[in-house]
């Protein structure tokens, strides 16, 4: 009575009857609700990595009946399955002849939790090496408790001068937001670990100052034999050696010229999309600037870098969403669209782009025009992995700058077939003329006032061996995006000086011989020389020579293709522009442009009769052109209704299969003589 009275935590157990005797303040800390409780029971209480030590104890103690004093350290866990670390007394002896083991049990379960923190910190301080610039700390998991010693306060604001202890809770609101999650996500796996180790985190934090410096944590997590978790370690600034890997990161990925990410980065990024989204459809989309090698060349590559990055910044500025912007290569980019849902989304956005790109770039003072060809493939209707998605956008792409650039293509099945046929014209145009494939032949001019032939345009036909006859529309862009229209145009040129010489030997008629000059053609810086060589080699005079350049070849670049022009009529040949009022020149340019005629786009001739408007052009043309002193040509005239009303406002050069088709030299030179 007067122990229950007292409430001790005491404990008896007598051999002969087996009684287990256990005062009331026993059973409150372990939270036991039992009346009668037996010594075997109270095994069941003893953490399981103590337990057989103990009972394997008190078997040995009553079998031999060993008399004698103790005191031993135990971990037990209550019925409400908190842990709480005991000492155990225990002492043996014989009362009236019977062997009697009695004791009690204090809870030292706070005294143990000071000396592991004392613990601690002595690992701690052996931890801070003398000298050295690390924090070195120590973390108590099940209590939340985190010791720092004093160089945490250069980083973060706390009075005084001596080591901090602070919640676990605390230090993680120092932690960058941004870094947090993969803070929690690292420590969560040590934790999860059964077995002490080492681990290295590296993380960013807040300083006092609201500077951002980066920090690695290096330490060790060890179990206690009483179920606690502690960690130590060291934290080190790594900002210096941080920043250095991030610039040389930021270079490894993005583009040095513009600074948005570049090839490496979208394999990189594209290939884990897929990996992670195998069902989610994308579009890949292929981006070429048209013409960029000519910007380099004229302007130096100065002005085409300048060029990339305003390019870059357009389309940036644009603000696509779910987007992924690169630069491939070059003058080569790519666009990838994520959360594609209609196909229309696409050509929405692409229309966009190309709007934008329709008005003239201002470069150090120069006006650059940046057109481009564009090419799509779908993920993954078109291709299930990047490389078979870029191929195909690349075709799309091919296919839009064969197609006459400044527009997009969107890759389908059907694509292939004429891929492969472009493919096999390039091939086989190769060739051409070493196999005197390719001819020239010559559609007459006629004088309006006189009705005769005055000249002739010069157009060049191929029939290839293994395709037939293949149409001009197919195999000139094909040529002038190859290169080929080098070599063949040269052929072009030479045959009609050639022929022009033969004419003009048989007649004393003035003609002229017009011959068309493409875009590649007119950017090379050989074409005067060859010229100038051909007119020598056939001793040729320049004026029965003429030159065709359409406006929009003029046009994107005026100031350089006007000099170029001039260069030319030094050399005594005569020019036209092409194509009038089908591109997009300023009327201001016909002053300055140094020409000799200007023709009339098929399209305008195609109205008369039909609608006013186009009359309306056509008569504007012509008046304006003779104001100028600029000889008219309406080209494409196919009825007697257009011939009338040409001649009836006196436009001075008609040509068209109303005269007549193209000719072979033979034909076209009996129509002059």
């Amino acid at each position: 009575m007067a122990i229950d009275f007292l409430e001790a935590v005491l404990w008896e157990w007598n051999s002969e009857t087996e009684e287990f005797y256990i005062s009331p303040k026993i059973k409150n800390l372990l939270s036991i609700d039992k009346e009668n409780i037996k010594l075997l029971d109270l095994f069941s209480y003893i953490a399981e990595e103590d337990r057989n030590e103990l009972k394997l104890f008190f078997d040995e103690m009553i079998k031999d009946k060993i008399i004698d004093n103790f005191s031993l350290e135990s971990n037990m866990i209550n019925d409400l399955g908190q842990r709480i670390t005991v000492e155990i007394q225990i002492r043996s002896n014989f009362r009236d002849g019977v062997f009697i083991i009695s004791g009690m049990i204090k809870d030292i379960t706070e005294k143990k939790q000071q000396e592991n923190i004392n613990k601690a910190i002595e690992n701690k301080n052996r931890l801070a090496v003398e000298g050295s610039k690390d924090i070195a700390f120590w973390w108590n998991v099940r209590q939340n408790v985190i010791s720092l010693n004093k160089r945490i306060r250069e980083y973060i604001d706390f009075e005084g001068d001596k080591d901090i202890v602070i919640s676990y809770t605390k230090w993680r609101s120092y932690i960058y937001k941004d870094d947090l999650s993969e803070y929690d996500k690292q420590m969560m796996k040590i934790m999860s670990s059964k077995t002490d180790e080492f681990y290295s985190i590296e993380f960013r934090i807040l300083n006092k100052n609201n500077e951002i410096r980066w920090l690695e944590s290096k330490g060790k997590k060890t179990l206690e034999k009483n179920g606690d978790v502690f960690i130590f370690g060291a934290l080190s600034d790594i900002t210096i050696r941080k920043e250095k890997e991030l610039e040389n990161n930021f270079l490894s990925y993005n583009d040095e010229v513009t600074g948005i990410t570049n090839r490496r980065y979208f394999f990189k990024e594209v290939g884990n999309f897929i990996e992670e989204n195998p069902n989610e459809s994308f579009a890949v989309i292929f981006i070429d600037l048209d013409n960029f090698k000519y910007i380099n060349d004229t302007y130096g590559h100065d002005v085409g870098d300048l060029l990339l990055v305003e390019f870059t910044n357009i389309i940036k500025g644009m603000e696509i969403e779910n987007s992924l912007f690169s630069r491939y290569g070059g003058d080569e980019f790519l666009l990838v669209k994520y959360k594609v849902l209609e196909i229309d989304d696409i050509k929405s956005m692409l229309d966009n782009i190309i709007k934008e790109l329709s008005k003239p770039i201002s470069i150090n003072d120069i006006e650059v025009f940046c057109t481009l060809s564009i090419g799509v493939s779908i993920y993954p209707s078109d291709g299930k992995d990047i490389n078979t998605l870029l191929k195909r956008a690349d075709m799309a792409m091919y296919l839009a700058k064969i197609n006459g650039k400044n527009r997009y293509e969107i890759f389908d099945m059907n694509m292939l077939e004429i891929l492969n046929r472009e493919f096999e014209i390039e091939k086989r145009l190769r060739v051409a003329l070493d196999n005197n494939e390719i001819k020239v032949l010559f559609q007459p001019k006629i004088d309006t006032e006189t009705e005769e032939v005055i000249g002739f345009e010069a157009l060049a036909r191929w029939e290839c061996q293994a395709l037939g006859m293949v149409s001009p529309k197919e195999f000139i862009p094909i040529s002038e995006s190859s290169g080929l229209i080098i070599p063949i145009g040269n052929y072009i040129i030479e045959e009609c000086i050639k022929k022009c010489k033969e004419l003009s030997l048989k007649t004393n008629k003035k003609f002229k011989i017009a011959i068309n000059l493409s875009d590649v053609q007119i950017r090379s810086e050989k074409i005067l020389p060859f010229i100038e060589a051909s007119l020598k080699k056939y001793d040729l005079d320049a004026s029965y020579i003429e030159f065709e350049i359409t406006e929009s070849v003029i046009m994107k670049y005026p100031e350089k293709n006007i000099e170029k022009l001039k260069q030319l009529r030094k050399l005594g040949v005569s020019l036209a522009l092409d194509d009038f009022g089908t591109g997009y020149s300023s009327l201001s340019y016909l002053r300055i442009l140094p020409i000799d005629s200007l023709k009339i786009d098929k399209s305008f001739i195609d109205g008369i009769v039909i609608e006013e408007k186009s009359e309306y052009i056509i008569d504007t043309i012509i008046e304006l052109s003779h104001y100028l002193n600029l000889i008219v040509v309406a080209e494409g005239v196919e009825t007697k209704e257009q011939y009338d009303y040409l001649k009836s406002i006196n436009c001075d050069l008609l040509q068209g299969y109303y005269f007549s088709k193209p000719l072979e030299f033979a034909d076209a030179e009996k129509m002059l003589l």
